[in-house]
């Protein structure tokens, strides 16, 4: 007896910082502390839209900082999950890199995860998998980015990607269609 397929489900992998997070920039100021966090009310619409037409959510952020002993993963990780809650937790699960090419220690300086390389991203979605008992077709992805490293990622794994100001502004279309 073959058992049951596991259903074809659409996946958005979104960037935290700058697509879903406001950054210093956006802010005109910068963080106060790692819950000075406000989100893009427009991105919270559009996880709802991409949640309402049955697909999974991943956020991924580069937190570099771990690394390098400006902040440390168990603060880092809270941040993510704040901002998971100010999404109405309409995101599946959460994934970071603490690694930075520039810190001291080699174990920390180089990793498969820091985008473009395609690690945090993969790990993210088989947990996601793993969890739902789903698998996440590559022409049914779809990657929200606003950092070059990111979206340069989408392109090396050939998913279908949009800036994140124009994703936020009206859903776009991938880039290259």
């Amino acid at each position: 007896m073959t058992p049951p397929s596991r259903p074809a489900v659409p996946m958005l992998f979104v960037e935290v910082e700058g697509v879903l997070r406001k950054t210093p920039d956006d802010l005109g100021r910068p963080w106060r502390g790692p819950f000075d966090i406000e989100v893009f009310p427009d991105a919270v619409e559009r996880l709802r839209l991409w949640k309402g037409a049955g697909g999974r959510i991943l956020g991924f952020s580069q937190q570099g900082g771990v690394a390098l002993g400006e902040t440390d993963e168990q603060t880092a990780l809270r941040t993510l999950w704040t901002v998971r809650e100010r999404v109405a937790n309409l995101l599946d699960h959460v994934v970071l890199c603490p690694h930075h090419p520039d810190a001291p220690m080699p174990d920390h300086a180089r990793c498969w995860c820091r985008l473009p390389k395609p690690g945090m991203l993969i790990a993210g979605q088989h947990e996601v998998a793993l969890r739902q008992q789903e698998h996440y077709p590559i022409w049914m992805a779809l990657l929200v980015a606003r950092s070059p490293e990111a979206l340069q990622a989408a392109r090396d794994l050939d998913l279908d990607h949009l800036e994140g100001d124009r994703w936020r502004r009206d859903g776009g279309a991938p880039a290259g269609v």
